[in-house]
């Protein structure tokens, strides 16, 4: 009866997950259909693609989500020892120094911001004099979406994951309602960038306060510079030693990304919008399914391992490995095969014309290919970031991101946008398929231990 217990919970809290992240995906779908029309395959949606992937990067994919990650398995044992002191204390450390890095790093960045931009190879100067007002006014996001995952982070370790959910839809709600206003007052494409740019750092600030007002609500947490002082905590040292193996996992997978927009930069223009439609739309199913097991298995693997209960380990892991899989393998045949008929159904309106379509087309056909490998390494790697054990998916991470920047000097020149899918489907295919055998040879070793274990 017990047993039964856990699985239907297990199934009634993915099932939740499913929910949020398919209202997520339905409201980010339309905003995005809603900016494709809007600003198509412009200059303008170059330029704008552009200054938001570096904040974006940095803030939200790189430090915000290496922060996310490493936090939830030293929260989550704290908060099943019901140990409190340490629990608050640890709280209070990472968010000051959470704070004072990211600070440092923004003043960084907007000294180093014209250089940066002047990398990549814009068809007309009239890009670059877009690109570095919108960075500007984004920049704020390298200090706010950090503190946001943050805190999604501690409340996820406390088994809390509606609010962690339905923030990431407050975000998106916002900046769909300001892209109806623009186009339904006629702004100028240029103009409607610049208060696109200032809504999406808006949007980012309410999301991090909402989700800190409920943490706050649980803790209490008084803020001094003391909380900078190094400690000799071993949840600190843990935590610190997860946090910077899976921020140069992440560093690596961000450089490819960097590297394709480069790439993308001396094609023709409107080459870097379509490629971040493309990305896009190949994650909305991700966001659904494969993020739903993701945002539920770190915590739930923490726990069983804190544990010991080897079986139920076990058990998670298989089932939650066969639904990765093949919702994965699904996702990529229909992107595949029905590339250009989704987009022409769901983006070719107002500004995105049929030029557009074919761009975006040729790009998401690779991203497609590549679903399957960037799902399993994703996955796999929450396994190794529970246990602690960070090496295997470092080194096959680091390899198969030196593979995609290698590939895209072959690929690029010779089929050109479309090159860069190419890339991706070899690299994750070779990162994620030799992570996943490393992860059947260490969970068979798990069941072993189990068995004695039961």
């Amino acid at each position: 009866m017990e047993e039964f217990s856990k699985k239907q919970k297990l199934f009634n809290t993915v099932q939740l997950l499913i929910f949020f992240n398919l209202l997520l995906a339905l409201i980010a779908f339309i905003k995005d259909i809603v900016l494709a029309s809007y600003f198509g395959t412009s200059e303008t949606a170059d330029a704008f693609s552009l200054a938001f992937f570096l904040p974006d990067m940095l803030g939200n994919n790189l430090i915000g989500a290496a922060v996310a990650v490493s936090s939830i398995p030293v929260f989550t044992k704290l908060a099943l020892l019901g140990d409190r002191f340490h629990y608050d204390e640890i709280l209070q450390k990472l968010g000051a120094m959470l704070l004072t890095g990211t600070l440092i790093l923004f003043i960084f960045l907007l000294l180093l911001a014209d250089p940066f931009f002047h990398f990549f190879h814009f068809n007309t100067d009239s890009t670059i004099s877009t690109v570095i007002p919108y960075f500007y006014i984004m920049a704020p996001i390298v200090l706010i979406a950090p503190l946001w995952l943050m805190g999604s982070s501690v409340l996820q370790a406390s088994s809390k994951f509606v609010v962690p959910a339905l923030t990431p839809i407050v975000f998106n709600c916002i900046l769909l309602l300001s892209l109806l206003w623009c186009q339904w007052a006629g702004i100028p494409q240029k103009l409607g960038g610049e208060i696109f740019s200032f809504v999406t750092t808006f949007a980012t600030l309410c999301a991090c306060i909402i989700t800190w007002y409920y943490v706050m609500k649980r803790q209490k947490i008084k803020w001094s510079f003391q909380s900078l002082q190094m400690t000799k905590n071993k949840e600190i040292q843990k935590l610190a030693s997860v946090f910077g193996a899976y921020s140069l996992i992440l560093l690596f997978s961000q450089a490819s990304l960097f590297a394709e927009r480069l790439f993308a930069s001396s094609l023709e223009t409107g080459s870097i919008a379509a490629l971040t439609y493309a990305y896009r739309i190949s994650q909305f199913p991700l966001w659904v399914f494969i993020a739903a097991i993701n945002t539920f298995i770190l915590p739930t693997i923490s726990a069983h391992l804190e544990k010991k209960d080897f079986f139920s380990l076990k058990r998670d892991l298989y089932m939650s490995s066969f639904f990765v899989i093949g919702t994965a393998i699904l996702i990529s045949l229909v992107l595949v095969i029905f590339s250009k008929p989704l987009l022409s159904i769901i983006l070719a309106r107002g500004s995105f014309t049929l030029h557009s379509v074919q761009l975006t087309s040729d790009i998401l056909k690779g991203y497609g290919l590549s679903i399957v490998g960037q799902s399993l390494f994703v996955f796999c790697t929450r396994y190794y970031i529970a246990k602690g054990r960070m090496m295997p998916p470092l080194l096959i991470g680091m390899l198969g991101s030196c593979v995609n920047i290698a590939l895209l000097f072959f690929f690029v020149p010779r089929f050109g946008l479309i090159g860069i899918g190419y890339a991706v489907t070899v690299a994750s295919s070779l990162s994620g398929g030799w992570l996943l055998i490393h992860f059947i040879k260490s969970l068979f070793s798990v069941e072993k231990r189990g068995v004695s274990f039961e």
